[in-house]
């Protein structure tokens, strides 16, 4: 992709976090001429790649000493961000956020099977028979692997798109500095427009933005996926993820242990009970429960205000049916430990099958969201 020498210049008008302790979530700008909306950017839309890179030059406020004036900083910036006249088309990509959708699509096909075959001897026991108990541990032990694998690759998406927010880049500076600058604080127009044309030594600090040739140094310099790489706590969508892998791999446990012959007599109706809660049903409440607090992150990351439901946008309800169906899975464990008694058996098959239903609407959205794309000017 060669550089744009051409920038639309853009002024930062406000950020949302739900933290301080938090990078923002989003960034609207406005155009320095007549202080119109111009353009947003979202964490979550640049990490699903849903937007094009552009290059821009941005003025935005940076941290300023107290009883000083505020400082102003200009730079070129590269940035997926949402111009006013962007479109999104069905755009088959196939990258990390594509292969991502698909394996928590095809874990959630999986584990709606299992639903079927955990719940339906239960309403008719003439199908509570060892072919179909087998089939029933072995659907679950093929989606709690797929849906490890779909966890993982979550990880692997924030740290690849990280490198597009990271310190190192004028979009990541930007970022930092929004976390130690109050929301409302701003550039007034009339300075910007005085500015732009002219060179400014004084207060530019584009050529400390990091971003190299004309800020486009992450697109030429990345070389395949990170598949590992350090923590990055003060981004939602990676505190999102890193608990959703963490969730996955307590709950793969479950699957695992629900094996015939792991434990001893589980398969044929007996077996140790300690055993049993400890290594099965404990680990379906833990990681369930960390797929509830993973799904409240990802809703909070496209919310307007931390409280407010965001039902416009597609990652919202990503989270939303997420939610639910770990809820499901929380629930199925949960109601686990009492499973001697027909009620609580019936409402624990029952919990897998409407929150493996709810996980696969919750995939299907996120397929959706992949496929609809900005699509960029070498594939227009």
């Amino acid at each position: 992709m060669a550089p744009i020498k051409n920038h639309d210049t853009l002024v930062l008008h406000k950020h949302r976090s739900p933290h301080p302790f938090f990078t923002p979530t989003h960034l609207t700008f406005v155009d320095p001429h007549t202080g119109e909306r111009k353009g947003s950017w979202s964490s979550r839309r640049a990490r699903k790649g849903r937007y094009a890179p552009k290059s821009h030059t941005i003025h935005y406020a940076g941290p300023s000493e107290k009883d000083k004036e505020v400082q102003r900083i200009e730079n070129v910036t590269v940035g997926r961000v949402k111009r006013e006249e962007s479109k999104l088309k069905p755009h088959l990509k196939a990258d990390i956020s594509f292969w991502l959708a698909i394996s928590f699509t095809l874990g959630s096909m999986v584990w709606v099977v299992n639903g079927y075959l955990v719940w339906f001897p239960i309403i008719r026991p003439a199908l509570d028979t060892e072919p179909y108990s087998k089939t029933a541990a072995a659907t679950a032990f093929m989606g709690g692997s797929i849906f490890e694998i779909g966890a993982y690759l979550g990880v692997v998406e924030v740290l690849d798109r990280g490198r597009e927010i990271n310190f190192g880049t004028a979009l990541g500076k930007l970022l930092n500095h929004r976390r130690s600058v109050p929301r409302k604080t701003g550039l007034k127009l009339d300075e910007i427009k005085s500015h732009i044309g002219t060179i400014s030594t004084s207060t530019s600090t584009s050529d400390e933005g990091g971003a190299g040739d004309d800020g486009q140094d992450w697109l030429s310099d990345k070389k395949g996926f990170v598949w590992w790489g350090k923590p990055m706590w003060h981004d939602l969508g990676y505190l999102a993820a890193i608990v959703q892998f963490f969730a996955a791999t307590i709950f793969w446990v479950s699957t695992l242990t629900g094996l015939p012959g792991v434990i001893p007599g589980f398969a044929d109706g007996g077996g140790s009970q300690a055993i049993i809660d400890i290594f099965f049903w404990t680990p379906q409440v833990v990681g369930g429960t960390g797929f509830i607090i993973s799904s409240l992150i990802i809703m909070i990351e496209v919310q307007k205000k931390w409280w407010q439901p965001n039902v416009m946008e597609i990652g919202w309800w990503v989270g939303v049916w997420n939610l639910i169906g770990a809820i499901g899975f929380t629930l199925c464990g949960a109601l686990g430990y009492a499973s001697s008694s027909s009620k609580a058996e019936y409402q624990s098959g029952l919990s897998t099958f409407w929150g493996s239903w709810a996980f696969l609407l919750g995939s299907f959205c996120q397929v959706w969201e992949v496929i609809w794309r900005e699509p960029s000017e070498k594939d227009s």
